[in-house]
């Protein structure tokens, strides 16, 4: 059964969310804040498919916990919630690693299109040890980030090559 992580500083949102995943097969485990969110990533005995986290926290930002994240648990999705989006920070959350980064409130819809695309992801202590089996969870990974992601990675990629071509960038 997939597993995620809720980090969210409303316990009512934490209490929907965990419902809603449970609804659709998977099991959750919730905080309601950075320090929270740390201990729990730093303990790897519990394996995670999907972590989701709200942008603003009491103690932080959600985006400190998006490489935090990467670092500890380099193949498990990480979506960024927020009721406070804007095309900057979603640029920036994907660019720290996120997969994908949500507003609220969320689309019952777009919420079970997410879960259905990374239940099938390895959690980190599945793992595969091989760089051709590595890669593969990888490209698999990429595919399932939502169309807005992938279209603001072509996006950014476009600007990076004309940004090289007018020579604004290295």
């Amino acid at each position: 059964m997939p597993r995620a992580l809720i980090i969210d500083d409303e316990p009512d949102l934490r209490t929907l969310l965990t419902l809603a995943l449970r609804r659709h097969g998977w099991q959750a485990d919730s905080v309601g804040d950075c320090a929270g969110a740390r201990k729990v990533l730093a303990d790897t005995a519990t394996p995670y498919h999907l972590i989701l986290t709200d942008l603003r926290l009491p103690d932080g930002n959600g985006l400190e916990l998006v490489p935090y994240a990467r670092e500890r648990r380099p193949l498990t999705p990480v979506v960024v919630l927020t009721a406070y989006g804007d095309i900057d920070t979603a640029v920036h959350a994907v660019k720290l690693g996120a997969h994908d980064f949500l507003t609220k409130p969320l689309r019952a819809e777009r919420l079970a299109q997410i879960l259905d695309g990374f239940q099938h992801c390895p959690p980190d202590r599945d793992a595969p040890l091989d760089a051709a089996a590595l890669v593969a969870v990888l490209e698999r990974n990429r595919w399932n980030q939502s169309k807005t992601a992938r279209e603001l990675g072509w996006t950014l990629a476009k600007l990076r090559y004309w940004m090289q071509r007018l020579g604004l960038a290295e």
